[in-house]
């Protein structure tokens, strides 16, 4: 157990622990059991807030792989415009701890229309059910890792039940590229100390990839809270956003095999052209390479490099990783306006 004064000590031990917590998770049937709730349904929704949606926008590209229609919508879109729903629709919930407001109204909004849901989900939530599938225990760090790759395993577990992929047998594969992906930390710390992180760290990533920038760029802004950071897509960074990138600012791109592929190295060339130092992530990639394996399955491995670089971004700018700027009083005032 870490030092609870130690800045950062428990995202660290968290971000570590992964292998183990998804080694873990392969050694149950829930999600299997959990998926028998949804067969059957024409149309899935993955629906999540913050790094849950995130995670949802990956398991999009999953579940469409297993040869169903999916998609991911943010919970409190969804609960506030919700869609026409149909009669052989399902849900697939996704939160750390089953109590954000969106995230339950979401929930109870679908349940009036039907029954066929699932609910991905942190030990000790406050959502009960069949539909249950639990994932890790509750964080004490609130930049989330492990519950994030654990909701994303739990995600692929379903839609491997549902329709069988070609990727399925790949599952068995994830706890060590993870933990092969951890073996990057000091490669990574060395990077942070030599790039720019000021005003603003731009992430790129196309397809599924597109969940890991997005993640990455909110891994950096909850951990190291002191800068600031974009994820694009890798289509959306050409229009437009490329004019805004100065020489030597960072961007970091994720490189993986698959349709997006050739657009992502246009970026990247693009980026050389400006003159904006590139960071590379992925099994693709020249520079931060990591194991291959099916492209909607790699978001699980290539956000890890990402959450290594906010952790060490947050230990070369003195930022308490584990504070969520709660001991800063203007901070702690705006965090208490509001309910999540």
């Amino acid at each position: 157990m870490p030092d609870a004064h130690e800045a950062g000590a428990f995202l660290k031990a968290t971000l570590e622990g992964q292998p183990r917590e998804l080694a873990r998770l392969m050694s149950d049937d829930s999600a299997a059991r959990a998926a028998a709730r949804l067969r059957g349904c024409a149309r899935i929704f993955l629906v999540g807030t913050g790094t849950s949606y995130h995670g949802a926008l990956a398991g999009q590209f999953m579940f469409r792989s297993s040869g169903l229609e999916a998609w991911a919508v943010r919970a409190f879109e969804f609960a506030s415009y919700p869609p026409a729903f149909r009669a052989d629709d399902g849900l697939v919930l996704l939160s750390h701890r089953g109590s954000k407001r969106f995230s339950r109204a979401a929930l109870d909004v679908f349940e009036r229309h039907a029954k066929r849901w699932v609910a991905v989900t942190g030990e000790g939530s406050a959502l009960e059910g069949e539909g249950v599938v639990h994932t890790v225990e509750q964080e004490k760090s609130p930049v989330h890792t492990a519950s994030h790759t654990a909701a994303m395993l739990r995600l692929a577990q379903v839609a491997a039940a549902l329709g069988r992929p070609a990727w399925q047998a790949e599952l068995a594969d994830l706890p060590a590229a993870v933990a092969t992906a951890l073996e990057l930390r000091n490669r990574v710390a060395a990077a942070v100390r030599r790039i720019e992180l000021k005003p603003l760290v731009h992430y790129a990533g196309g397809g599924p990839a597109r969940a890991t920038a997005y993640e990455g760029a909110l891994k950096l802004r909850e951990a190291a809270h002191l800068v600031s950071a974009e994820g694009h897509d890798v289509e959306g960074i050409l229009h437009g956003p490329l004019v805004s990138i100065q020489a030597g600012q960072t961007v970091v791109v994720i490189a993986e095999a698959g349709p997006s592929q050739d657009r992502t190295r246009d970026v990247i060339n693009a980026l050389g052209e400006i003159g904006a130092a590139v960071i590379e992530v992925g099994s693709a990639a020249d520079g931060f390479k990591t194991p291959r394996v099916d492209e909607v399955l790699a978001p699980i491995v290539n956000v890890v490099p990402l959450q290594l670089l906010a952790y060490e971004a947050s230990r070369l700018l003195g930022v308490d990783a584990d504070s969520f700027r709660r001991d800063e009083p203007p901070y702690a005032a705006a965090q208490a306006g509001f309910t999540l």
